[in-house]
C-alpha cells in the first residue's frame, strides 16, 4: 500500500500542473471560463485581459488571437468548463482524503475497546483522567463532572452550550447523512472525471491522426501554391526575355539601316574629294547637308547605359500564402531619367534643420505656425521652432505620461494637441497619448496595442497603424473605436505590417505595408489601389496625401515617389539637386504649400 500511495501523489502533482493550470496567471484555476475556442482561462484573468483588450463587447482570444464575443458585455457569462471543475474537486478531494486514510487506519475499529480507554482521556480543562462528561462547543473542549460544574458557574463561560456525551452522538449521527451525501457527490464526481479521461486517452490517436492528417493536407496545398507562383513568375521572365529580344532585334534592324545611309554619305564625301566636276560636286555636297541637317546624335542614340533586366523583390513574410505573390516583377529604370514632377516643374531642396546627434527621424508633424515635431531614432521627441535650426526637447522629464518608444505623431490643429504612438517596452503595451502643443500630458487614448507605429488625425478620427495586427485602428477624438479596417469581406488580409499613414482633405487614406506597396482606400475604406515601386530594392516609409490627391512616398533607397490623383502618372519625383537622400518622414503645411521631408541622416528639408 505503501509504494501505491507513493506513485498516486506524483500523478496528483502531474495532473494539477499540466491540465489545471491557467496560461495567463500561471496558477490552479479560480472559476475557469472557456472560450468558443476551447481555450479556458480564469475569470479573474480575463476581466483585466479584456479591461486592457477588450473593443465593443470582444476581445481576441490570448492563446490563439480568435475574436471572441463577451456575452452581455461581461465575462462572468461566459460558460464554465465544468471539466476542469471536475478534476480541481477530485485532486483536491483526493489529496485531503490521503492523510484522513493513513490516521484511520491507525484508530482501533468500532467495537474494540481495550485499545482505547475513554476512562482515561484527560479533561480538556484540568488535564485530569477523571472521566468525560459534557462537551462545550465554544470552547471545543471535553469536560469532567467538576470543570463542567466551573465551566458553567464562571461568568465568561457560564453561557457557554454544554452539551453531554449522548447529545454529541445524536449529533454526530444527524451528520452522517449529509457526509455520505457529499462523499457520494464527491464519488460521482471522480467517477466522471475517470471516464472522461479514459475516453481522452482512447481518442487521443485518432484525434492526432486527423490533425496529423489536416496538417499534411494543407503543407501540401501551400505546396502547391508555391509551385503555381513559382511557374507564374517564370512565365513572366520567359515572356520578357521575348519581348526584349523583339524589340532589341528591332532597334539592331534600325541602326543596320542607319549604317547603310551613313556609308552611303560617306561615299559622296570621298568621290567629291577625288573629283574636279563642279557640277557633280555640288549636287553630292547638297545631299550631304540636308542629310546632316535632317539627322541628329539623339536620333542615332536609341539605348541607355543601363541594359534592360527585370528585378525580383521577394516578401519577407508570407502569412497568406494564398493571397499574396511570391515578390513583384518590374523593370529596372535609370533614376537620372525620371522625370515625374510633383507640380508640373523640379523640386526646389531647402534644408532648414538638422538634429545634433543626426540620428534617423520615423516621423514628422507640422503645426499651422511651421513648428516641427520630430521623432529622434524611436526613443526621443523634439521640436524645432518655426525658423529655429536648434531643436528642443519636447516632453518635460518631469511629465505625468513620458514616452518610452515613440514611433509615430501627428499635429490637430483644431484640438491644439500632439498624438504620439508609444510603442512601449513589450508587445501589448502600445498606446496613443495626446500632450498640448507646449508638451504637457493630456490623455491617453488608447492602451493594449500590440505594436502601434504611424498616425495621423482627420475630422476628429485618429487613425492609427498596428504592425503586428495588421490593421488600421480608427479612434475618435476621445479614444473610443470607431472602426478597424483590416481584412476583405471574403476575410482576405488588406495589409502585411502596416507602417505609415495619411489621410488627405478628401478622405482618401493612404497607408504603406511594409515598406513594400502603398495601399490607397477611399473615405469608405474601400481599396483603390496598391502601387508598387518600378525600382529595384525600394523600401516606402512615410505617406502623404496632397490637397490635389497625389499621394507622396518616401523611398529611403531613391527618394520620393509621387502616385497621381488618377493613379496614372507614378514614379520618382524629379529634384533639381540631388541633396535629399535618404527621406524617411513627411508633413504638410496645413494650406498645402510646401512640403517638410526629414531624413535618415537626422535634417529637414523644405521641398517646393
Amino acid at each position: 500500500m505503501a509504494s501505491q500511495d507513493s506513485n498516486s501523489e506524483p500523478a496528483f502533482e502531474k495532473l494539477s500542473n499540466e491540465f489545471l493550470i491557467c496560461p495567463l496567471c500561471y496558477e490552479h484555476y479560480k472559476t475557469p471560463k472557456v472560450l468558443p475556442c476551447q481555450h479556458t482561462f480564469c475569470l479573474p484573468c480575463l476581466r483585466s485581459y479584456v479591461a486592457a483588450r477588450g473593443i465593443d463587447g470582444t476581445v481576441p482570444c490570448p492563446m490563439c488571437k480568435e475574436l471572441v464575443l463577451i456575452p452581455s458585455n461581461d465575462v462572468a457569462n461566459l460558460k464554465n468548463n465544468f471539466m476542469i471543475v471536475s478534476l480541481l474537486h477530485f485532486v483536491e478531494s483526493s489529496k485531503a482524503a490521503s492523510p484522513p486514510a493513513q490516521k484511520l487506519a491507525s484508530l482501533p475499529q468500532q467495537g474494540n475497546t481495550s485499545s482505547l480507554d475513554k476512562a482515561q482521556i484527560p479533561c480538556g480543562a484540568c488535564s485530569e483522567a477523571a472521566g468525560l462528561n459534557s462537551f462545550c462547543q465554544i470552547c471545543s473542549l471535553w469536560l469532567c463532572s467538576t470543570c463542567t460544574k466551573a465551566h458553567s458557574r464562571l461568568a465568561q463561560t457560564s453561557n457557554h452550550q454544554l452539551m453531554s456525551a449522548s447529545d454529541v452522538d445524536k449529533h454526530c449521527k444527524s451528520l452522517v447523512d449529509m457526509g455520505e451525501k457529499a462523499l457520494s457527490e464527491l464519488q460521482l464526481a471522480n467517477l466522471e472525471s475517470q471516464e472522461i479521461l479514459i475516453s481522452q486517452i482512447q481518442q487521443l490517436p485518432e484525434n492526432l491522426s486527423l490533425m496529423k492528417a489536416k496538417i499534411l493536407s494543407v503543407a501540401e496545398e501551400a505546396h502547391k501554391i508555391i509551385q503555381d507562383k513559382t511557374t507564374e513568375l517564370t512565365q513572366h521572365l520567359t515572356q520578357f526575355q521575348q519581348n526584349q529580344e523583339q524589340e532589341l532585334s528591332m532597334k539592331l534592324d534600325l541602326t543596320e539601316n542607319r549604317k547603310k545611309d551613313l556609308d552611303q554619305i560617306q561615299t559622296l564625301l570621298s568621290q567629291v574629294n577625288i573629283s574636279s566636276d563642279g557640277y557633280d560636286n555640288q549636287v553630292a555636297m547638297k545631299t550631304v547637308e540636308n542629310f546632316l541637317n535632317t539627322a541628329s546624335v539623339a536620333d542615332f542614340s536609341l539605348c541607355s547605359d543601363v541594359p534592360p533586366s527585370l528585378a525580383f523583390t521577394p516578401f519577407n513574410t508570407l502569412p497568406e500564402l494564398k493571397n499574396l505573390n511570391l515578390g513583384h516583377l518590374s523593370a529596372i529604370l535609370d533614376p537620372k531619367n525620371s522625370s515625374t514632377f510633383l507640380n508640373n516643374r523640379p523640386l526646389t531642396v531647402h534644408k532648414i534643420s538638422s538634429l545634433i546627434e543626426r540620428e534617423y527621424i520615423s516621423a514628422l508633424a507640422i503645426s499651422k505656425f511651421a513648428d516641427k515635431f520630430v521623432v529622434s531614432n524611436n526613443k526621443s521627441i523634439v521640436v524645432f521652432k518655426n525658423g529655429s535650426k536648434q531643436p528642443t526637447t519636447f516632453l518635460s522629464p518631469l511629465t505625468e505620461r513620458p514616452i518610452c518608444k515613440p514611433w509615430g505623431i501627428t499635429y490637430c490643429e483644431e484640438h491644439r494637441l500632439v498624438f504620439i504612438t508609444d510603442a512601449g517596452r513589450h508587445e501589448g503595451e502600445g498606446a496613443v497619448v495626446a500632450y498640448s502643443h507646449d508638451g504637457a500630458f493630456q490623455s491617453v487614448i488608447a492602451s493594449g496595442l500590440t505594436l502601434p507605429r504611424g498616425i495621423t488625425v482627420h475630422k476628429n478620427f485618429i487613425f492609427v497603424c498596428d504592425q503586428i495586427d495588421k490593421c488600421i485602428y480608427i479612434f475618435n477624438i476621445r479614444g473610443k473605436i470607431h472602426k478597424i479596417l483590416k481584412k476583405t469581406a471574403d476575410g482576405r488580409y488588406y495589409f502585411t505590417g502596416p507602417m505609415f499613414i495619411a489621410v488627405g482633405n478628401n478622405g482618401l487614406i493612404a497607408v504603406s505595408d511594409d515598406c513594400y506597396s502603398v495601399k490607397i482606400f477611399d473615405r469608405e475604406c474601400n481599396l483603390l489601389f496598391t502601387y508598387y515601386s518600378s525600382l529595384a530594392e525600394s523600401q516606402f516609409w512615410d505617406v502623404t496625401v496632397m490637397h490635389c490627391g497625389s499621394v507622396i512616398v518616401c523611398d529611403w533607397k531613391h527618394g520620393l515617389h509621387k502616385i497621381s490623383s488618377d493613379f496614372r502618372n507614378n514614379g520618382l519625383v524629379c529634384i533639381e539637386k540631388n541633396s535629399l537622400r535618404e527621406p524617411s518622414a513627411l508633413a504638410v503645411l496645413e494650406n498645402g504649400n510646401a512640403i517638410f521631408v526629414a531624413t535618415f541622416e537626422g535634417e529637414v528639408y523644405t521641398v517646393i
